[in-house]
């Protein structure tokens, strides 16, 4: 089994580039050909693409629905809890599945993965 960390930079809505993550990390899962043990750690402004009770009516995606689908297939999501701190993001402002973490956590995550992306 393949160790493999996300680590999402990118502010939700402004660029693709926490979808696109978002939409790796569901390939990543969905896919048969081997089992991957997954890990996101979302930092800066991805920690909002986290909030719940998103409402997204111009968009055909809903980045909330992504992180749900994730956390039921058991994909642990932590957010850096500096960022989330600068940024006024609480606990109770977060998807459930979804928790805050701290650099230990992501240096953890790190040295025990395989594989790491940062996007």
């Amino acid at each position: 089994m393949q160790s493999i960390l996300i680590v999402a930079h990118a502010n939700p809505y402004g660029t693709e580039k926490l979808f696109n993550s978002l939409r790796i990390a569901l390939a990543l899962k969905d896919q048969d050909e081997q089992a991957v043990d997954l890990k996101l750690f979302l930092m800066s402004d991805a920690v909002f693409g986290a909030l719940k009770n998103q409402t997204t009516p111009d968009l055909s995606y809903n980045l909330q629905q992504m992180f749900e689908i994730l956390s039921a297939q058991q994909v642990p999501i932590l957010l850096c809890k500096t960022c989330a701190q600068a940024r006024g993001v609480t606990a109770k402002m977060i998807i459930e599945g979804a928790h805050i973490g701290t650099l230990q956590d992501l240096t953890r995550w790190t040295l025990a993965a395989d594989k790491v992306m940062h996007i």
